[in-house]
């Protein structure tokens, strides 16, 4: 399973953002969204960034773009909104960290 990276600044103004510029890349690699993580960037001074990862085997059948992302609490919190998106037939996509607006939050990510 090739896993691309790709960075995003800690800056990123929203969870709605981030969501946007994810389904971009998803549409733009043809791959599919697989983890996110904080991380840093070694190419700019070890900046804080939302790393995230996209897998390029497995595409066929995926709608690619169409991503649902959330923000969770506690583990809990996080097991309601698995269960509610799943009575939808929205899979879960990865759940992981993310800097947004320079915060670290914890963020669900669904398939629409």
């Amino acid at each position: 399973m090739p896993i691309l990276p790709r960075k995003y600044p800690k800056d990123i103004s929203s969870l709605q953002g981030l969501e946007t510029t994810c389904e971009g890349d998803e549409g733009g690699l043809f791959a599919h969204l697989v983890r996110l993580a904080l991380g840093k960037d070694a190419d700019n001074n070890n900046a804080d960034v939302t790393a995230a990862g996209y897998d390029t085997d497995g595409t066929a059948g995926v709608s690619l773009g169409e991503l649902i992302f959330e923000e969770y609490t506690t583990d809990v919190d996080a097991g309601s909104r698995e269960a509610i998106h799943k009575t939808k037939g929205e899979p879960l996509v990865c759940k992981g960290k993310a800097f947004i607006n320079g915060a670290a939050k914890n963020v669900i990510v669904f398939r629409g």
